[in-house]
């Protein structure tokens, strides 16, 4: 009976983290997301993007336009956009600018939270959880500073996130999303649409035509 007490507070000690990344499936380090937007402010319109991320900050948007490609990439260092196939020159903001893409990326995959040596969190009191979440935790990145709230339903599967980002040039400011309609991809579980704030106002809404996990 002491062996089986032990082994069930053992289970129940795990934490918010380790549960929510159970919960979708397991850890996740890298992938693809092929989405169709509606843009609602500062790019207005329907676009289609593709999302490659690697933990622990590298990543490659490929947005598609009315005539060639733009791509914005960042190996944890060196940022680099392209138009088409020509390299555009690099301004002194890309590099800090990728970084906070790269990160909010990161953080909403989660399993960069393990990594003490990056972040500390800990879990938001239930008082100041917003409505329609079970738990919540707050995750500041140690070199800078930058701090991001993570909220999860009662299956502890991540559904609101908040953070800083820079889209320059469309600007800087607080980002929040709101996921959704969550479906099995192999062993994960993972959200099909997004709804996104910037600046507290409404600004595109997501929606996934395809996850490939480990593809990236």
């Amino acid at each position: 009976m002491g062996a089986l007490l032990a082994i069930a507070t053992l289970g129940c000690s795990s934490t918010l983290v380790e549960r929510a990344i159970d919960a979708r499936g397991g850890p996740l380090d890298g992938y693809v997301r092929k989405v169709d937007a509606t843009a609602l402010a500062r790019m207005p319109g329907e676009w289609t993007w593709e999302i490659a991320f690697r933990y622990p900050e590298t990543f490659r948007w490929t947005l598609e336009t009315w005539g060639e490609s733009q791509t914005i990439s960042f190996d944890g260092k060196v940022a680099e956009h392209r138009l088409g196939g020509s390299v555009l020159p690099p301004t002194p903001g890309s590099v800090p600018a990728a970084r906070s893409q790269a990160r909010w990326l990161a953080v909403t995959a989660l399993d960069v939270l393990r990594d003490e040596k990056r972040l500390e969190w800990h879990e938001i009191p239930s008082a100041e959880l917003p409505g329609g979440v079970r738990a919540g935790i707050r995750a500041v990145y140690r070199d800078d500073g930058a701090s991001y709230e993570l909220f999860f339903d009662e299956e502890d599967l991540l559904v609101r996130a908040r953070g800083p980002i820079d889209l320059s040039p469309l600007g800087a400011g607080s980002f929040d999303a709101v996921f959704g309609e969550f479906r099995h991809v192999d062993e994960y579980r993972l959200p099909w649409t997004g709804t996104y704030s910037f600046e507290g106002e409404p600004f595109f809404n997501e929606r996934v035509r395809g996850w490939y996990p480990h593809t990236f």
